[in-house]
């Protein structure tokens, strides 16, 4: 596939300077990425730690400013509807729902996601289902890279970047039931190489 210009950047002109400042602007979120990892591993493993004590600074089930990046900033600390079916309001459920979540608001962005753009197969999986390859995509100067590698019935599972591979799924942008903005698109921070199953 053939990528179109990211989603709110505009190359000005074809001068070798506004290409150039293009060009670094595309490959600094990979740098940026890689900063970000360690604080984000650490902050998971804090957020593990700590989940106990941040409900006791929530009010109303939301966290102040300076623990945000512990929150969800779109449920709180109650969980989402699905959550709250099998989970009642209490404080137990809620150091489940930070553990569940731990450091969710770190790196998170909100982007304009409708020029989304992929390489690779968009189609990859684990578990039920699953298809091996590699797919790339990029929305607002954000990636996710996702790599997928079957041995036997287990397979590497390397997913890089922000959440944004809803951007290029169907199901996600023309549900009827349950209809997405995406112009306000939620880009969660995600770093997650692990081992899955594995069943075509």
């Amino acid at each position: 596939m053939v990528e179109r210009n990211l989603a709110k950047v505009q190359v000005v002109g074809s001068s070798p300077i506004s290409r150039s400042i293009y060009d670094k602007y595309k490959t600094m979120i990979y740098f940026y990425y890689v900063l970000l990892v360690p604080i984000s591993l650490f902050l998971t493993l804090t957020a593990m730690v700590i989940a106990p004590i941040l409900p006791l600074f929530a009010k109303d089930g939301w966290l102040p400013k300076w623990l945000w990046w512990f929150q969800t900033p779109d449920n709180s600390l109650d969980g989402d509807v699905l959550w709250q079916i099998t989970h009642s309001k209490s404080y137990r459920n809620q150091v489940l729902w930070l553990w569940r979540n731990p450091a969710y608001a770190f790196a998170c962005r909100y982007i304009n996601g409708t020029n989304a753009t992929y390489s690779g197969d968009k189609d990859i999986k684990d578990n039920d289902g699953a298809k091996e390859g590699h797919c790339l995509v990029k929305a607002a100067g954000l990636f996710q890279y996702t790599y997928i590698k079957r041995i036997g019935n287990r397979c590497i599972y390397i997913n890089l970047g922000w959440n944004i591979k809803s951007l290029i799924d169907p199901n996600f942008i023309n549900d009827k039931w349950h209809p997405n903005d995406l112009t306000h698109y939620e880009a969660t921070f995600v770093f997650a190489p692990r081992i899955s199953g594995f069943f075509a």
